[in-house]
């Protein structure tokens, strides 16, 4: 039951705001080749990783954070992440002389929306429920593509002047964290309606495993996009490190425009929706491998951007149930599987490289066309194969 104490209105733009850092490792996009001049003996993957590192620390801290909330107000630990995220924010702008210490403050980052954006998923299921639910998460990975854009835009000018002053952005949690302190319950729903702390129990079906899989797989392609497209323009000689954040952002900013749509595309669509993103995915690849001019490549950026929210809210729709504590754990297990993708996302360049015949920035996005190509029909036959036995 809903309790009149609560504003719904300020608790949507809480979980809203809180989840602007849920994608911010994007921010570090635009820098990442002048990372690697400033640290030319380090290897490509090794830049790569710098962006994705934070995900690999966020799936032992979504895990964790879950467990967590069953003692510890959800207020509480998404308040302690977002200041998590600012401060390695500030610790980045000031300390960064070698790739190591970079390394820590992408592992603080990683830590601190690990624990927020699991916080923010599950007040989602705890006071939303059915077309309402869906329509928050959708606005919620908008939100997040949102937050990203932002960050990865100014960082993209702020970085002209200097490299690391794109760390600045990560301040940008702390709207979040003004809005969680304010509108977000001081004690957990369950606590509110049961005194007694019950032991979550998480046993998980083939659903939930088939969720699990398509978001890390997902994602391990995905991000193909964000660790690649500034080395890229620099591989084809456009733009500059403005382009490079012109064309992060607007990966981004497709994911906006598709989150605002994703509730009412689910309720026409349904499962569907994922076969949709892998679609736009492969498409979005296949404009920026094929065609070498600026315009092709910032609307394959967009279409690639688009994919996420048509997968990633239905991956982490389709674990909730009516068990509000385990719904909160199976949301951070597909969180945890996804950032477990991104992570291992540049560990795909030596597998392009093997597959292509070729190690260049273009040759992976024509790798990703392919993968996701044969994912779009794959998962168009297994919805359909799930329905017709559904009616079985």
């Amino acid at each position: 039951m809903r309790q009149r104490v609560i504003n719904y209105t300020g608790l949507k733009a809480a979980i809203l705001t809180m989840s602007f850092i849920q994608m911010a490792t994007n921010a570090a996009a635009s820098i990442l080749a002048d990372i690697a001049a400033e640290f030319p003996d380090a290897a490509v993957t090794e830049i790569q990783y710098l962006m994705t590192f934070p995900n690999l620390i966020m799936v032992g801290a979504s895990v964790l954070a879950a467990r967590l909330a069953v003692r510890i107000s959800k207020r509480t630990l998404a308040a302690a992440g977002l200041i998590l995220a600012a401060a390695a924010g500030i610790f980045a702008f000031c300390f960064h002389s070698n790739l190591l210490i970079l390394y820590v403050w992408a592992g603080m980052l990683g830590m601190g929306a690990g624990i927020v954006v699991p916080m923010a998923n599950s007040l989602i299921s705890d006071y939303f429920e059915g077309s309402e639910r869906d329509v928050m998460l959708g606005y919620q990975t908008g939100a997040a593509n949102a937050g990203s854009m932002v960050m990865t835009y100014v960082g993209g000018v702020l970085a002209a002047a200097a490299w690391y002053m794109d760390y600045l952005v990560y301040l940008l949690a702390l709207p979040g964290l003004l809005l969680t302190l304010l509108f977000v319950p001081k004690k957990n729903i369950k606590e509110e309606n049961s005194p007694g702390k019950a032991k979550v129990k998480i046993t998980l079906g083939r659903n939930d495993l088939g969720f699990c899989i398509v978001a890390a797989v997902y994602m391990l392609l995905f991000y193909l996009g964000p660790t690649n497209i500034a080395l890229l323009l620099r591989e084809k000689q456009i733009g500059n490190t403005m382009t490079a954040g012109t064309a992060s952002a607007l990966i981004l900013l497709g994911g906006v425009t598709m989150g605002m749509c994703f509730g009412k595309l689910a309720e026409k669509i349904g499962r569907h929706t994922i076969t949709l993103g892998f679609f736009f995915l492969s498409a979005g690849c296949l404009m920026i491998c094929l065609r070498e001019q600026l315009l092709f490549i910032y609307l394959g950026c967009v279409l690639i951007g688009t994919s996420n929210p048509l997968i990633m809210p239905q991956c982490m729709g389709g674990v909730v149930n009516e068990d509000k504590q385990r719904s909160t754990m199976m949301m951070s297990i597909v969180f945890a599987v996804a950032n477990l993708g991104t992570f291992f996302a540049p560990g795909l360049t030596a597998v392009a490289r093997t597959v292509m015949g070729t190690d260049t920035a273009a040759s992976r996005f024509a790798f990703a066309w392919i993968v996701t190509g044969c994912l779009t029909v794959l998962s168009a036959v297994m919805v359909q194969w799930n329905k017709t036995a559904a009616k079985k």
